[in-house]
């Protein structure tokens, strides 16, 4: 009997992802098409920094979330902080938000004592669960179109997975450019040819 509902279940459940893959839309390649995550609006106050999705229009910015008692977080921070660095310059700015925390703990502190420069966000708690945020750590990559590009939820300093989320950011921003750039070139062209064909 047993054995009869573990494999309805298995059935059930393969039935369940053949339909879910066939109602995907596809790109002209036949292969899924990822709809970005649009993030939530969210903001948080503390007395070192006040910030919110509104006030990040436009940017593209990195949500690490962690907590103080965590040593997995401890172990990605380092190597995090040496790539997030590089991509402050390019206007990429990376936030440690911290929830889930002890009352008497000093997130601030505690990440100045571990010789780390991440802009820190307190008492993170709600904005973790507008994100959905369920472990720790987890790093989130923001585009400046204000979508979930990327979601790093492992703890390894030396992942090129973390190098490439910040080189992708980049890579949409220049793209933007590019293609604004071009629209800009069209229009003049076609606003010359119109203005040659009225002489």
């Amino acid at each position: 009997m047993m054995l009869k509902v573990k494999l309805f279940l298995i059935l059930f459940l393969c039935s369940f992802t053949v339909f879910a893959i066939d109602d995907a839309e596809l790109d002209e390649d036949g292969n899924p098409i990822v709809v970005s995550e649009t993030v939530p609006t969210w903001s948080i106050n503390n007395k070192n920094i006040e910030l919110s999705s509104d006030a990040l229009i436009g940017k593209a910015y990195v949500l690490h979330f962690w907590a103080t008692w965590c040593p997995y977080c401890k172990r990605l921070q380092p190597g995090l902080e040496t790539i997030a660095i590089e991509y402050v310059d390019k206007g990429i700015e990376t936030y440690a938000i911290s929830f889930w925390e002890n009352p008497r703990a000093k997130p601030t502190q505690e990440m100045e004592s571990r010789g780390l420069s991440f802009k820190v966000l307190e008492k993170g708690d709600e904005v973790a669960k507008l994100f959905g945020v369920q472990s720790t750590p987890t790093t989130i990559f923001v585009n400046h179109k204000g979508e979930v590009s990327f979601k790093y939820m492992l703890s390894d300093p030396n992942d090129p997975q973390l190098r490439l989320a910040y080189e992708t950011l980049i890579d949409e921003i220049e793209q933007e450019k590019r293609d604004l750039a071009e629209a800009a070139a069209l229009a003049a062209a076609k606003k010359k040819e119109e203005e040659d064909e009225s002489k």
